[in-house]
């Protein structure tokens, strides 16, 4: 009787439908908030890992309304607004390491599409940060490194 159950069990549970938990992992947060943004692209070109400390991040806390992350050499910082879908970047301020010219011409121009940020959108589990209607930078939640 209880071997009967046990199989009659187990029945039960390979007819049952399996949702992929991969699915859950990439799919991206419906806001930037909450989430470490690992850069892809700045102003349609690829991002180039800096070295061995990989790409650089974007977090946004929304309590603090502060944005902080890695900007291809240096950690950084700085306060934020959003209201809705706008999205307006205040004074971003960092640590001062110098870094590897091609790391450094990287880090820069990631700062200056910040600053020049407008818009945020999630379009195919990417967060697209946008000036005036053109995505200057997209992120994915994902390892830094890769």
């Amino acid at each position: 009787m209880k071997s009967r159950l046990l199989l009659l069990l187990a029945a039960v549970a390979l007819s049952m439908p399996v949702q992929p938990l991969r699915a859950a992992e990439n799919a991206a947060p419906p806001g930037p908030e909450g989430v470490e943004w690992v850069l892809r692209e700045i102003n349609g070109k690829l991002a180039v890992p800096s070295g061995e400390r990989g790409l650089p991040t974007l977090r946004l806390d929304s309590e603090k309304k502060q944005a902080s992350g890695f900007s291809g050499v240096n950690r950084f910082f700085g306060g934020f607004t959003r209201t809705g879908e706008k999205l307006k970047f205040g004074a971003l301020a960092g640590t001062m390491m110098a870094g590897p010219h091609e790391q450094m011409a990287t880090e820069k121009a990631f700062l200056q599409a910040l600053q020049g940020v407008t818009q945020w959108r999630v379009e195919k589990a990417a967060l697209e940060l946008l000036k005036d209607g053109k995505v200057v930078l997209r992120f994915t939640v994902g390892a830094a490194g890769k």
